[in-house]
């Protein structure tokens, strides 16, 4: 069953292994990895070790990608380490998912501090509280904007490690709470293959 514990942690130990057998084979270290796949270095950082996480699924295709690894068995990999289920989590094709099925961990939202994110009762890792800024206000405008229909890009800049990915994730949540809204689609196209998909995909209403 994809739901299995052991086979869950089986499946991420091998994905983790043979990515950085992957990128041993290449000579690259994490730092000049995360470079040529278009990633942070944390995030590479994370996806290579044992006290993270699941990477996301844009993580693990673009190191894949840039290692020369067969792309599809390692998001297969992926998918049975997050116990994912259902046709719509093993289509890969499309440009992101709802809104609704992200884990911010997933889209390299960071635990407050040096430890690992409490789990909530349920077992998932949870956030900690948010303290709204001035900043928040206007992402806020920009995702009620796009809902109605209106498009436009919104740029946050930062330096590291000051909240940028968790505002962004915040602004997007009352989408998923609005009827219907959970199926817009959210994505992070950090890989150029992604983004080209997503461009060419048709699709009329997105987070990104």
């Amino acid at each position: 069953m994809l739901d299995d514990p052991d086979r869950r942690r089986s499946a991420l130990s091998e994905l983790r292994s043979r990515l950085d057998e992957g990128r041993a084979r290449a000579r690259l270290d994490k730092t000049q990895l995360s470079r040529r796949a278009g990633l942070g270095r944390t995030t590479v950082s994370n996806a290579l070790s044992p006290d993270h996480g699941v990477p996301s699924l844009e993580t693990v295709t673009a190191l894949a990608d840039v290692l020369k690894l067969p792309v599809e068995e390692f998001l297969k990999l992926r998918r049975i380490a997050a116990g994912e289920t259902g046709t719509a989590s093993a289509d890969v094709s499309g440009p992101g998912r709802p809104i609704g099925q992200w884990d911010p961990h997933e889209l390299e939202v960071h635990p407050a501090g040096s430890g690992k994110s409490p789990l909530s009762a349920d077992g998932v890792r949870a956030l900690p509280g948010y303290a709204r800024r001035e900043h928040d206000k206007v992402l806020a405008n920009a995702v009620t904007a796009a809902a109605a229909g209106r498009s436009g890009i919104v740029v946050l800049v930062g330096t590291s490690s000051t909240g940028k990915t968790r505002a962004c994730w915040e602004a997007v949540q009352p989408l998923a709470e609005r009827p219907g809204g959970s199926g817009i689609p959210s994505i992070r196209p950090a890989p150029k293959p992604h983004l080209r998909t997503f461009t060419g995909s048709g699709h009329g209403r997105w987070c990104g």
